[in-house]
């Protein structure tokens, strides 16, 4: 499981509305404004990102909670977005390419098309199954401090 810390800030039957918790800067990079990926984050935010999570433990407004998201949904998810309409495209490319270029490029677009296709079709069918959706793991102590230990900046590998 994948977990990170929000704020709930508003409920539905089984459904809870959350803010994440902002990641402060691990201090390897720039302490006052961060690492780059946390700079180009803030960068491409318009607002502060909320999040509808399944409820099962029935939070109030207001509370701290865990949010946990499968790891195996995320690895699937990350594999199905990104390489499956990559590996579409230059496999489209490389059977129309004897040919010619333009047929390359025409199967490798159309190889691409399908692929989206595919995805889109694939994510709507999983949106609803509860084992790929994050959902309130547990509530935050209030006197319970979280500190995160990053021993190198990620942005530097």
């Amino acid at each position: 499981m994948i977990e990170t810390e929000a704020r709930v800030l508003q409920v539905e039957p089984g459904f809870a509305w959350v803010e994440p918790r902002p990641h402060s800067p691990c201090g390897q990079c720039d302490p006052v404004n961060g690492c780059r990926s946390l700079q180009l984050a803030r960068m491409f935010s318009l607002r502060q990102p909320r999040f509808r999570v399944l409820d099962p433990l029935g939070v109030l407004p207001g509370e701290q909670v865990n949010i946990a998201v499968p790891e195996s949904g995320m690895l699937r998810s990350a594999a199905l977005l990104y390489a499956g309409p990559v590996l579409a495209l230059l496999g489209g490319a490389m059977l129309a390419a004897p040919a010619g270029e333009l047929a390359a490029v025409a199967g490798g677009v159309l190889a691409l098309l399908l692929a989206l296709w595919f995805v889109r079709g694939y994510s709507r069918r999983l949106a609803g199954d509860v084992r790929f959706q994050p959902h309130v793991a547990s509530r935050v102590s209030p006197h319970q401090l979280s500190m995160e230990f990053v021993g190198t900046c990620r942005s530097r590998s």
